[in-house]
């Protein structure tokens, strides 16, 4: 009896990615066995339409006799490039903040910095970013020639004047831009947080969190870096946040606690736990978590397990707890959070008008050169 090859399914064929809670995609020609996926992903492949089921379960087990290769399971590299272009690091912590031994310069500081400008390249960045603008460029030339007597026609200030209000007006808003940003920056690195210790909650600002720590967090609160959610107020582990300032969505989304952590009768029975949190290299993609918590002491019954974590594991930085109260185990602080990746650095804005005036500053160019030069063919070019 000859194998019967069985049907396989590409991976842009609506088949997520393990370890994806999202149902998003990882390539368009990465091939998966029909025979190692599970009832509820085989249904959604054979349907027509898009499932709403996106969970690879277990494996469905066929006869040695009805496949052309082992049956193993699958792995995929999980690599991520950082905003800069670099290839981040994973990063594996203790779980119990009295074993983290590392330097706090490890990992960047839990800073938010939106700020374009400082008391150094204010003046240079300024100047640049109006200069760069061509009917900038050519009134600064118009006014440069009028320091040339056989040039100059008409008094200096009517040429000098207007452009110097221009640059004038144009400073002092940049500065005051700037300076409200920096203000938004200060208020959201001093707000005030409770993180755990042995000798329970202390009060610190936002700047000085750093990963490893657990941190409580109150309804209505701004969460201070991306965590890991290990404790809610209900006894089902769930909480609600908002996500509008990090996607613009104005639904709540559901987070889940992890088990054994939420099993616990306080949240100071967590200095009693010994293991560690793996949490993948920091990127973009916020529907995208990969991780795993290891506890290998300190649980009730003694045994150590494993966690997988997902996305519906995690909060992420700039979102709201919408309800009860949590306490997060802190992965990602500062620039290597999921809100400062997607967050772009501040622009100069640039209106229609003028781009408008750009253009016709280019035409004016144009014809007063054009004249300039027939006048002075038409004079025989006895002025030079």
């Amino acid at each position: 009896m000859s194998k019967r090859r069985l049907p396989t399914a590409r991976m842009g064929d609506y088949m997520p990615a393990p370890g994806r809670s999202d149902g998003r995609f990882v390539g368009d020609e990465e091939e998966i066995p029909m025979h190692r996926l599970s009832i509820n992903s085989r249904r959604s492949i054979d349907s027509a339409g898009m499932s709403s089921t996106f969970s690879i379960d277990t494996p469905l087990m066929a006869a040695a006799s009805d496949m052309d290769e082992p049956h193993s399971r699958i792995t995929m590299p999980h690599t991520h490039l950082d905003s800069g272009g670099k290839r981040g690091k994973a990063r594996t912590e203790p779980l119990n903040p009295q074993d983290n031994a590392f330097k706090k310069s490890r990992y960047p500081a839990n800073v938010v910095s939106n700020n374009k400008y400082n008391i150094i390249t204010f003046l240079p960045l300024v100047l640049f970013e109006q200069f760069k603008f061509f009917f900038n460029m050519y009134f600064l030339l118009v006014a440069l020639s009028q320091f040339v007597p056989q040039l100059r026609i008409g008094y200096l200030f009517t040429y000098v004047g207007p452009l110097v209000f221009v640059l004038a007006v144009t400073m002092a808003k940049e500065w005051h831009d700037d300076y409200a940003r920096r203000k938004r920056d200060g208020e959201a690195n001093s707000q005030r947080y409770l993180r755990l210790t042995v000798d329970g909650p202390m009060a610190v600002s936002s700047s000085k969190i750093r990963v490893g720590d657990l941190v409580l967090i109150e309804k209505n609160q701004r969460v201070p870096a991306d965590m890991v959610l290990l404790r809610t107020t209900e006894s089902s582990g769930a909480c609600f946040v908002r996500t509008d300032q990090l996607d613009g969505e104005t639904d709540w989304k559901l987070r889940i606690a992890v088990p054994p952590t939420q099993k616990l009768d306080d949240s100071l029975d967590l200095f009693l736990l010994h293991g560690s949190v793996y949490a993948d290299a920091p990127h973009k993609d916020i529907y995208d978590f990969v991780g795993n918590l290891v506890i290998d002491s300190g649980l009730p019954d003694a045994q150590a397990v494993t966690v997988p974590l997902g996305v519906e594991n995690t909060m992420w930085a700039n979102t709201t707890l919408a309800s009860g109260s949590a306490v997060g185990y802190v992965v990602y602080t500062g620039r290597d959070t999921r809100a400062a990746m997607n967050t772009g650095h501040a622009k100069t804005k640039v209106g229609i008008l003028d781009t408008e005036v750009n253009r016709l500053s280019k035409i004016l160019f144009v014809v007063t050169l054009g004249l300039s030069l027939a006048m002075v063919a038409l004079d025989g070019f006895k002025a030079v």
